[in-house]
């Protein structure tokens, strides 16, 4: 065999595995291409309403690339029962390729008219995620918050932001809102769909509850401690009594995430309640944790 025909089979078997490997990455910078892309998803770590709502919602969010994919969940018992004190079944979530919305799990809340534990729970657990899928935060815990007792109470819930990659410099801070009873969902210049629904000028609503709607205004006392994230560095600290309006029983108390927040992952800072006007507080600290 000459030298040329020894070299040619060579040349044209490694020309061959070059159009592979760029076949390959091109694939995978496509937008939702399975190739290199993962779907991040999570869901809210705690969410409490009062057995009279009726209904009890998580948010399971995503965030990074938007692969089709899907994911689990299934429902475990704990002080809360099914199906006396709620009714819920295991479920699957999906998504296609290039679907970038939330979705939702919501139990039905019985309203039984009895006097029990102030808070009853149960846990939602995202689990068997498809191969493009990838869960940063698996276990919901919800709360039902008994109204057939005289006892008056609040309660505050962790709460977690999946963030976005940016798309362009953060907004210059701006002032913050008041606290309110219904949170704005806009979005703000400078950055993509933010799961944690921080809005305009990195503002991240945060809610507290209390167990029964009163027909005359009451305070809570809410405050922010570092953890992880840092005041000043991470978020601006909030320390400041929050009104909750007459026939409220969720008040949005908004927190600014600084730029720094936004390069952190798997951290956190805490929340404390303290000093309800009309009754008392149970479990009254919580963690906001930021995932990318």
């Amino acid at each position: 065999m000459t030298m040329k025909s020894k070299i040619l089979p060579a040349l044209g078997a490694g020309v061959v595995a070059l159009a592979t490997v760029i076949a390959g990455a091109a694939v995978g910078d496509l937008p939702g291409a399975a190739a290199t892309c993962h779907r991040s998803v999570a869901i809210d770590p705690q969410v409490t309403v009062s057995e009279g709502a009726g209904t009890l919602t998580f948010t399971v969010y995503t965030a990074s690339c938007a692969a089709a994919g899907s994911v689990a969940y299934s429902v475990t018992d704990g002080t809360a029962r099914r199906p006396g004190d709620y009714q819920l079944a295991n479920g699957v979530l999906q998504w296609s390729a290039g679907d970038t919305g939330s979705r939702q799990v919501r139990a039905a809340v019985a309203g039984d008219g009895l006097a029990e534990a102030l808070l009853e729970d149960f846990t939602v657990t995202l689990n068997n995620p498809s191969q493009f899928v990838r869960v940063v935060s698996p276990v919901g815990r919800g709360r039902l918050f008994d109204d057939d007792t005289q006892l008056r109470a609040a309660t505050v819930d962790d709460r977690l932001c999946l963030l976005e990659p940016r798309t362009s410099p953060p907004p210059p801070p701006s002032p913050l809102p008041s606290p309110s009873a219904k949170p704005d969902p806009d979005p703000g210049a400078g950055t993509t769909a933010t799961p944690c629904t921080v809005e305009s000028g990195n503002i991240m609503p945060t809610p507290f509850g209390v167990n029964t709607a009163l027909a005359t205004d009451q305070t809570v006392r809410f405050q922010t401690f570092d953890g992880d994230l840092v005041a000043g560095l991470d978020y601006v600290a909030v320390d400041r009594t929050v009104t909750v309006p007459a026939g409220a029983t969720t008040v949005i108390v908004p927190i600014q995430l600084l730029p720094r927040a936004f390069t952190q992952n798997g951290k956190h800072f805490n929340i404390v309640i303290s000093s309800y006007s009309a009754g008392q507080v149970v479990s009254g600290s919580a963690r906001v944790t930021v995932w990318r």
